[in-house]
């Protein structure tokens, strides 16, 4: 296993190799000069003066020293860059790592405890315990939630590839209203295969109907899917909710919260970086009616179909 991203170190490399180049290049060239200078007063004989001579010597010494200065320090503080660029990956791999470990430790306790709390509910019991575990399921989902955010996001830092494949959106129509009873899930397919990675898209669409309904309050969900130029099919994310009333070019920024009550914008932050990766676009905006509103654009599978053909 790498321990780390070889692509990283290659420009700290670049910059020392140029810098380095050229304080060389400047030093032979400054020596050059001054050896011309050196052998020119030689030929003119008498007519130069010693000081005259001594000078240039004085100044061949100094450019000597100030020049193999000059690239030690080159030399050295590109070595410390690149160390510094090595020792921050492997600082970044194992802080990605424990994050994977522990979300995926944590994976089967939780399962375990929401496997007990609905064999209760099953069972049957009285009304106040019967809230207390709708209240445990409903917790355990939104642990889960933030576990699967936390694997995409170390994913993501990590730049693991996304495998592309064909998708058929009208498989997905029975999951996604048995995964959000909550809310009435409205679809409406005039295109309905596209070029995507399976996990990356199903995360997208998570995220956003988590968004609306614990940031927006929706009941309501409208999802339109329709072909653009550029053989391309767009998708529309509309909710009855209260929409965002702060300022669309922060909302998704990491760790940024708007209010008291808003969200870390891990959500939105995967949802546009996953569209980025996949070829497409990511935007949000507010609808004519108040709601929230998202719009991603991927790419057909038509497109991969011209293209391989």
């Amino acid at each position: 296993m790498k321990v780390f991203d070889s692509k990283k170190i290659v420009l700290p490399v670049i910059w020392v190799v140029t810098t380095v180049s050229l304080g060389v290049w400047w030093l032979f060239l400054g020596l050059r000069q001054n050896r011309m200078a050196t052998e020119l007063a030689s030929r003119l004989g008498s007519q130069i003066d010693i000081d005259f001579l001594e000078k240039l010597e004085r100044q061949s010494s100094m450019i000597k020293m100030e020049g193999a200065f000059f690239l030690f320090l080159l030399v050295s503080g590109g070595a410390t860059l690149i160390w510094l660029t090595f020792r921050e990956e492997k600082r970044n791999k194992l802080i990605h790592d424990f994050f994977s470990t522990v979300t995926h430790e944590m994976k089967t306790p939780l399962a375990s405890l929401r496997l007990q709390a609905e064999s209760l509910l099953e069972e049957g019991v009285d009304a106040g315990k019967d809230k207390l575990l709708h209240r445990l399921l409903k917790d355990s989902d939104r642990i889960e939630s933030q576990m699967n955010k936390a694997l995409y996001l170390a994913s993501l830092m990590r730049s693991e590839g996304l495998y592309l494949e064909e998708l058929d959106l009208r498989h997905w129509e029975e999951s996604l209203r048995e995964e959000w009873s909550e809310l009435d899930i409205q679809t409406e397919w005039k295109e309905t295969k596209v070029l995507a990675d399976r996990r990356a898209l199903e995360s997208i669409f998570r995220n956003l109907l988590e968004n609306s309904v614990q940031h927006g309050g929706a009941t309501k969900v409208k999802i339109l899917s329709e072909p653009v130029s550029g053989d391309k099919i767009k998708f529309r994310f509309e909710d009855n909710g209260k929409g965002f009333s702060g300022d669309f070019k922060l909302l998704g920024r990491l760790f940024l919260r708007h209010t008291s009550t808003s969200g870390t914008g891990v959500g939105l932050y995967i949802a546009e970086k996953l569209a980025k990766r996949m070829d497409g676009n990511f935007s949000v905006r507010n609808s004519e009616s108040g709601g929230f509103l998202a719009e991603l654009v991927l790419p057909s599978y038509s497109s991969q179909r011209r293209s391989g053909a």
